[in-house]
């Protein structure tokens, strides 16, 4: 499974990127497993908070935009570790 994340916005107006195939990685089971707790809902989106970043997550085909202050639970564990086990894109 491909897996990229974006992360925009902020004070400097940047983007990043990380992605990972949890197809070559040494426990794709432990991923599907994470992407499994993902709750089919996306979180609302939230007042608008000035320098927020906006999280965009691509899992296969499904993409969802997250803001920055409603990032947590499955959403944040799974950035979280695309961002430390992926690449940069």
């Amino acid at each position: 499974m491909h897996i990229e994340v974006r992360r925009s916005g902020g004070f400097a107006g940047t983007t990043r990127g990380w992605q990972v195939d949890t197809d070559t990685c040494d426990d794709p089971a432990a991923w599907t497993d994470l992407v499994g707790t993902l709750p089919g809902d996306v979180p609302a989106p939230s007042p608008v908070v000035r320098d927020d970043f906006t999280w965009t997550i691509t899992l296969e085909q499904r993409t969802v935009s997250i803001p920055g202050s409603r990032l947590d639970g499955p959403w944040a564990a799974l950035v979280t570790r695309v961002r430390d086990e992926g690449h940069t894109v």
